[in-house]
């Protein structure tokens, strides 16, 4: 499952979607509640744990926090849950039964990634499931309250082991400066899997690091007007680097992070 970044739907992010497809994988880009940025809602908000229970409402459906409303229909959880069981009875041969359980998702079998707002989602979920897999791209953001240190979610304990948890950002990310999610990363789990290792002109497996970075130019055919363009070259595809022959140059990152 993709979970795009604020604002952002499936539909913008179909090259690593179809990477997925290409290497066999079931793959759902999946839409939520995703119009304000988390750390808007917690502007002027002192209680360290805001953007955590924003996060935990939005994933879960749960009343865990008075800045957004989100039922459990609309949740991520929710969502997916309803997406995986139309599938399965619309395409009974193709398998989607398998990432369900007694009617419920069956987490251990799912690969959860996201870009930007949906990286810290699925970094959240990471606190809340066991998953086969987890990757952040260009992400997670969130800071505490007043004094921009990390926010307090990000030290809970890990339930999806920091082993399987991968990110991926480019060292000049205009939204989410490179340090902050090192720093996030680190209280993560993923340093201890070694130093970030950039992938400019290296091939898989990146020294098994969990921590990639890239410095490369974005696509120059990417609209111009555009604040974050390095942000969203990670994984949107008018951003994404192409190769000659217009192929992604982060094909191989993408699988190594996602579709092993």
């Amino acid at each position: 499952m993709m979970l795009p970044g604020t604002g952002g739907t499936p539909n913008v992010q179909r090259l690593i979607l179809r990477a997925g497809i290409a290497r066999g994988y079931h793959v759902i880009g999946l839409p939520y509640r995703n119009e304000t940025t988390v750390a808007d809602y917690c502007i002027g908000i002192s209680d360290v744990n805001c953007t955590g229970n924003v996060r935990r409402e939005i994933i879960t459906g749960a009343d865990t926090s008075g800045q957004i409303v989100v039922d459990s229909t609309n949740s991520i959880f929710g969502r997916l849950t309803r997406t995986l069981g139309y599938l399965n009875t619309t395409y009974p041969t193709e398998g989607w039964g398998r990432f369900l359980a007694g009617g419920a998702v069956d987490w251990s079998v799912v690969t959860v990634a996201g870009h930007s707002q949906g990286s810290g989602h699925a970094a959240y979920m990471g606190k809340l499931y066991s998953l086969d897999r987890l990757v952040m791209f260009s992400g997670p953001s969130d800071i505490g309250t007043g004094n921009g240190a990390s926010a307090a979610w990000l030290s809970l304990p890990n339930i999806t082991p920091a082993s399987r948890q991968y990110g991926f950002t480019h060292t000049a990310d205009e939204l989410v400066p490179y340090a902050l999610v090192l720093n996030n990363w680190g209280l993560i789990g993923l340093g201890s899997f070694g130093v970030p290792v950039s992938v400019d002109g290296a091939s898989p497996p990146y020294g098994n690091s969990r921590q990639l970075t890239t410095s490369a130019a974005y696509n120059p055919s990417a609209p111009n007007a555009i604040t974050y363009p390095y942000h969203l070259a990670t994984v949107l595809d008018t951003f994404v680097p192409l190769t000659a022959q217009r192929a992604p140059v982060y094909s191989h990152v993408w699988e190594y992070l996602a579709f092993p």
